[in-house]
């Protein structure tokens, strides 16, 4: 009986976690799809300001203080602003080769709705830029615009407060890993100098040796 005991509640958990996930999934997922083109031939200033940036462009000037030339060869889409606008999301500098696509653009009743994934583990090719996703919209859609970062299966994360705490965790694992670099290094340094002492002292060793047999001769005679 006490094994029932302890197992019904784990089931009840796990039953609500899993509704929990359910309606987190259904959440990122519902609405009315919107298109959009993907905008890509750009690339973020040095200058911009750093953090996850999330924007909703609507004129050629906001779009320069953000965004500059691509660097790359070919035609180049050019926004029409009386148009369309722009829908962009840009990595934190400390993760700037990291991955970011986007998983759906949703209009939901007055405002659309835009879910895209960043991830950190994998890299993407960049030239040194911060990677971000640009959407070109139709202007004649709506242009309050939710953001909501979600992970790679499309459930929305609970709250934007515990992405940034894990991406702060991974700043400062990061900058404990590299300050143990450098101690290791240190080590290793340390290491170099003592075998350089332990091969003088050896020569040094042998010298005194060589020296205190010739001086035995020398008495013996």
């Amino acid at each position: 009986m006490k094994r029932i005991t302890i197992f019904r509640p784990f089931v009840a958990v796990m039953v609500i976690m899993l509704l929990s996930c359910f309606s987190s999934h259904v959440l990122a997922q519902s609405g009315e799809d919107v298109r959009y083109e993907e905008y890509g031939n750009a690339s973020v200033l040095k200058g911009a300001k750093d953090g996850t940036l999330t924007l909703v462009i609507k004129n050629k000037k906001d779009m320069e203080r953000v965004f500059g030339p691509s660097g790359f060869i070919g035609p180049s889409r050019i926004i029409d602003f009386d148009r369309e606008f722009v829908i962009a999301v840009v990595v934190p500098k400390n993760i700037a080769e990291a991955t970011i696509e986007p998983v759906s653009l949703k209009r939901k009743g007055n405002k659309l709705v835009f879910s895209y994934t960043i991830d950190a583990s994998k890299k993407a090719y960049n030239n040194n830029d911060r990677n971000f996703v640009a959407l070109i919209v139709d202007r004649k859609e709506l242009m309050k615009v939710d953001f909501q970062e979600v992970s790679s299966n499309g459930v929305a994360l609970n709250d934007s407060k515990d992405v940034n705490a894990l991406r702060k965790q991974v700043k400062y694992l990061t900058s404990e890993n590299e300050e143990l670099k450098k101690n290791v290094q240190g080590l290793l340094n340390r290491i170099q100098e003592l075998e350089a002492e332990r091969v003088y002292y050896i020569n040094k060793l042998k010298e005194v040796q060589t020296e205190n047999e010739q001086l035995k001769k020398i008495v013996r005679h």
